[in-house]
Order: structure tokens, then sequence, then C-alpha cells
């Protein structure tokens, strides 16, 4: 990515969630999730397309802020609605939302001042979409290539189902930090699906990299707010070298995120809860991967050679 790109990249992501932590201090998590899934979103789509993604997700969140039981109801609509858009070539964009939308659920976020977390919301989405239109990223990626009816109606069930899985899971048998287990699933579930295990593995060894070398930084430097330059710093570095390494895009991905999260929470909770969640989601991905090929064998075998041979 060209440095000029990583510029604005660092403008549309890091400047909402400094912003907001200066003044608002834990609402700073709410502005890194907004702008973070308006700028993924938006690379994949046009900005319309995108804020509408992301506008959506952020109500899927809102509707279960601090209401565990309502996470399990909406969990598995979300999930459906984001295997449909795959058949219309939109998966990517809506995937990439949920990402963070499963931060909503944790209990980071202060739920007794949910129109201020709404405002922040709305305004950092906005902030996000505008900059990256303006330096000229939007719909800067790949298009995405439509799935058929039987693959997308495979995915959205084998989906609907970890993603349900992941946050019954992470609630009840991960602690406080219980998000970051359907978090990685999701993550591990973006398009394009050929690339499941390769991803896996290197994403692997980048949380593990980025999760201990903050964690090294966290004893050195108690303060929670010298960690955060060092969030800002590891985003563009991160951007820069995405072409040339996965690996080193999520060791400097992990590092900005528990860098920002340590806002609201202590740096070696975050991260040994992180690595195990990893471990956990890791493996249930792996074996619905198995599920969900067993299934196109059986009904659709051309999709699966086609994802074998990506």
């Amino acid at each position: 990515m060209p440095w000029r790109a990583v510029g604005a990249t660092l403008l549309a992501v890091a400047l909402p969630p400094v912003v907001c932590g200066v003044f608002f201090g834990r609402e700073a998590v709410v502005a890194l999730i907004a702008a973070m899934s308006a700028y993924l979103a938006s690379k994949d789509v046009r900005s319309g397309a995108a804020g509408l993604i992301v506008f959506s997700t952020g109500l899927a969140g809102f509707v279960c802020l601090g209401a565990r039981e309502m996470t399990l109801l909406v969990t598995p609509m979300v999930a459906l609605a984001a295997a449909t858009a795959g058949h219309y070539g939109y998966a990517r964009p809506v995937i990439r939302g949920l990402i963070f939308w499963t931060i909503f659920t944790s209990s980071l976020l202060p739920a007794d001042r949910p129109e201020a977390l709404f405002v922040v919301y709305c305004l950092s989405m906005i902030w996000s979409l505008a900059v990256t239109r303006f330096a000229g990223l939007s719909a800067s990626m790949p298009p995405e290539e439509k799935e058929t009816t039987r693959y997308a109606a495979v995915f959205g069930v084998v989906f609907a189902t970890g993603l349900t899985a992941a946050v019954y899971v992470g609630q009840h048998y991960f602690g406080r930090h219980g998000f970051w287990f359907p978090l990685t699933f999701v993550a591990l579930c973006l398009p394009p699906h050929g690339a499941l295990f390769s991803r896996t593995f290197q994403r692997g060894i980048g949380t593990v990299a980025g999760t201990l070398l903050l964690f090294g930084l966290g004893i050195a430097v108690p303060d929670p707010w010298w960690t955060v330059p060092i969030g800002v710093l590891a985003l563009p570095i991160g951007f820069r070298i995405l072409p040339m390494s996965y690996t080193g895009f999520i060791t400097c991905l992990t590092v900005a995120v528990l860098a920002f999260l340590n806002m609201a929470s202590d740096i070696d909770t975050l991260a040994f809860e992180r690595l195990g969640t990893m471990a956990a989601a890791a493996a249930m991905t792996v074996g619905l991967a198995g599920l969900g090929a067993l299934a196109l064998y059986l009904i659709e075998p051309r999709a699966l050679r086609s994802l074998q041979r990506g």
C-alpha cells in the first residue's frame, strides 16, 4: 500500500478513537469499531452501500447492548443476512462489519449511555467513509465473486451455527472478554473461503506475535495511555506491509486493537484471553469448514472443487 493510502487509512481509522478517547474515555472503543468497519467496507463497495452495511450491523449491535439474551436471537439472523449478501457479491463487507460488531456484546462498553455510544458510532462511521472516498480508496478492492444459491445456503447454515455457538461459548466460558471468540471466528470466515486453512495458520502466528509484543510493552509501560501511540503507529505499518506479509499485517493489527482496548481493560486479561479464544475459535472454524465441505460435496461438488483451487 502506498504511503499516501497509508496516511488516509490512518486518518480514517485512528483519528476517531484517539479524539474520542481524549474527550470521552471508554467510548473510544465504539469509535474504533465504527471507523474500522466503515473503512474496510468502503474498500469493498461504494460509500453508500458501505454506510448502509455498517449502520445496519451497528444497529444489530445496539439491540444487543447490555442484553445478553437478545444476542443469541439476533446473531443467527445477522449471520444468515451475511450469507444472503454473498449471493449478490456483498458477503465480504458485511462479514467485516460483524468482526467489530461482536464487541458490542461485551462488558467493555458503558451500556447505561446508549445515546452517547450511538452518536459516537454514527459520527465515526461518517468520518471514515468520507475520508476513504475523498482519498480515492472507495471500492478499490477487486469485486467479490457472487455465490450460487446452494453455496450461499450452505455457508449461511454453517456460519449462523458457528457464530451463535461462538457467542454463547464466549459469553459463558471465556470471562469478561468472551467477545474474542466470535470475533476470531468471524475473521476466519472472511471470503475467499478457499484460503481458510492457510489464513488460519498465518492469523494464528500473527495474533500470538502481536499479543506477546503488546503484553511485553504493557509490562514496561503500565499506563494504558502510553500504549495508544503504539497502536496508532502499528496501523500504518501493518497496512504498508500487507501486500508482502499477511502475518505481519495481523501482528500489527493485533497490536493496534489491543492498544486501544487497553484503555477499557487491563492488558494481562486481554492478552491471555485473546490467545485462548483464538485457538478455540480456530479449532471450531476448521471443524465447521469440514462439515461445510461435506455438504458441498453432496449437493454442489463443483463449488467444492472451485474452493480447493482457490
